[in-house]
């Protein structure tokens, strides 16, 4: 059953991705100065907002991903099994020699190489920075689950058409924060008290009178957390250290990083940030009718013999598995 459900998956996934190549072969590339509103194929070299650095390298970047994988042990041996992504960065430019154009990281397919790939495990916590690096996978997955449930939670509110609510726009805003908070508290900052605070405001008044009276005791208590927090009393009783992870894991790092090329195919949509719209009142990000949006360190070329090898091999290997497995329930069930 299994065999049968991954097959069908990934047989389903191949014609997704067999789609993207389509509308990837089909888009030619243009100018940055020429770009409408719409899916836009475009090249050129990236010009940070700001600086991040990332942190298996130490490189400094507009944005990184890195790939962490843990060597578990299976029936018949041992292999590399994904842990979590991590991912994090700002928006940056895009400049050719005809303009540039902001470009939204989050929400993107990257398809770049890897800048460095590093192997460690807590049986040798004396090799160079492995102390420090199995503290970051630690890290590293309490991002990747608080970053799946911002994503969750980004697409229940865009079903719910937030930005046309102003009271649902505050929710979600509330929640960024707090899943934002929640990062970097277990890495040693504060504890998003603000954040909750903001979005138990956002929640009421409520309709039902219990659940009013105990959504105002959350604010009073939330009024005494954040007194503790001021105070610095909070961070001393719940003082924690910082926890390697433990096991032996591999790190693949990923960066955007400033002066290099990159090819971005995306939809061109109105930025409405506030805060960059008045110098960029427009960005390359995922679109809503078209969700196909990959920034790649290759060339056309590259990309598209990568997609549609891809998009083969899921739909081809998919199929076949999923043969194998409906197969397998008829000899196990005495049909065939």
């Amino acid at each position: 059953m299994i065999l049968l459900g991954a097959g069908l998956w990934f047989f389903f996934k191949g014609f997704r991705v067999m789609r993207e190549y389509r509308v990837l072969d089909d888009t030619p590339r243009m100018p940055i100065r020429s770009v409408p509103m719409g899916f836009v194929h475009i090249r050129g070299k990236a010009e940070p907002t700001k600086l991040l650095t990332s942190p298996v390298s130490h490189t400094p970047c507009c944005f990184y991903k890195v790939v962490v994988e843990e060597w578990r042990s299976k029936n018949d041996g041992h292999d590399w099994e994904n842990c979590c992504t991590d991912f994090n960065g700002y928006q940056f430019h895009l400049a050719d020699d005809t303009g540039k154009i902001l470009i939204d990281t989050h929400a993107a397919e990257y398809d770049l190489q890897p800048t460095v790939t590093r192997v460690v495990s807590s049986s040798s916590p004396n090799e160079p920075d492995a102390a420090r690096l199995l503290e970051y996978v630690s890290s590293a997955q309490v991002h990747s689950m608080t970053d799946r449930m911002g994503q969750w939670v980004d697409k229940k509110f865009e079903k719910a058409r937030a930005t046309a609510k102003p009271e649902l726009q505050a929710k979600r805003e509330a929640f960024k924060e707090l899943f934002s908070g929640m990062s970097s508290f277990q890495e040693g900052g504060k504890a998003p008290i603000a954040a909750m605070q903001k979005l138990f405001t956002a929640s009421g008044p409520l309709s039902d009178p219990v659940k009013e009276q105990r959504r105002q005791m959350m604010l009073q208590n939330l009024k005494l957390a954040e007194a503790a927090s001021e105070s610095g009393l909070l961070e001393q009783l719940m003082k924690r250290n910082a926890s390697a992870a433990s096991g032996r894991f591999r790190l693949s790092e990923y960066i955007v990083a400033p002066g290099q090329e990159y090819l971005i195919s995306g939809s061109c949509v109105e930025n409405c940030d506030s805060a960059t719209s008045a110098q960029d009142r427009s960005m390359i990000a995922k679109g809503t009718n078209e969700p196909t949006f990959v920034i790649s360190s290759k060339n056309e070329a590259q990309v598209h013999h990568s997609f549609k090898k891809r998009s083969m091999l899921m739909i081809f290997g998919g199929a076949a598995a999923a043969l194998i497995g409906a197969f397998g329930l008829l000899v196990h069930f005495g049909l065939f």
